[in-house]
């Protein structure tokens, strides 16, 4: 069974009540990376992130949690996995039920320095949110911040290890409050992690899951 089709298989698993689920994307974080970082669509190779997110933010927004599972349905816009041929009506009738975009994220080692960060649903569910955007050559993404406030609740994830896995929702089709619908994270410098601590390094794989 291939890589794509074991992940999918585990997102089943842990969504029984989920009809589908697209993989179609991975990025690698790796700070200390020394090879080539280059994206190669062609090769379905999306390169190495040497860069970590210590701005709190969630991945995408209404709009963009919408508008890129469209993208990927109907034109496979940056989709390194199983490729998708849907119209834009059959894109219509799978869209009108709930689906949710969730990333998974796996440390290749140890984390030793720079961990996940996660805000805790719902002491964040009533504030406003700032969206920001993300230019490409062939798209336009959405993702979105917040502002500080005393009730938020956090935690954060030191020493992670490959066979922990942190799964992110990053957007969830359904308005009604009954469940979270974002996931706001970042990495943070770890104040007792030692001062030749390793950076981490992870995968962090991103899909849809349908209802």
């Amino acid at each position: 069974m291939s890589f794509i089709l074991r992940l999918k298989k585990l997102l089943l698993d842990f969504f029984p009540e989920a009809t589908d689920a697209l993989v179609y994307n991975h990025d690698v974080f790796d700070k200390d990376y020394a090879g080539d970082h280059t994206e190669d669509r062609d090769a379905k190779n999306p390169g190495v992130n040497a860069n970590y997110s210590n701005r709190v933010h969630n991945d995408l927004n209404d709009n963009s949690g919408r508008v890129r599972c469209r993208e990927l349905l109907t034109k496979n816009l940056r989709n390194f996995g199983r490729q998708q041929h849907y119209t834009e009506a059959e894109a219509d009738e799978k869209m009108s039920r709930r689906f949710v975009s969730i990333n998974l994220a796996k440390p290749m080692e140890p984390v030793g320095q720079y961990p996940f960060v996660l805000c805790a649903w719902p002491s964040f569910a009533d504030q406003p949110y700032i969206n920001n955007y993300r230019i490409y050559d062939d798209r336009v993404g959405e993702t979105t911040r917040f502002t500080y406030s005393p009730d938020h609740e956090w935690y954060w994830f030191p020493q992670q290890k490959p066979t922990e896995v942190s799964m992110l929702k990053c957007y969830d089709s359904v308005t009604d409050g009954s469940v979270s619908r974002w996931s706001f994270h970042a990495a943070c410098e770890d104040p007792t992690a030692p001062a030749d601590a390793p950076c981490r390094k992870n995968v962090v794989v991103r899909s849809y899951v349908f209802f």
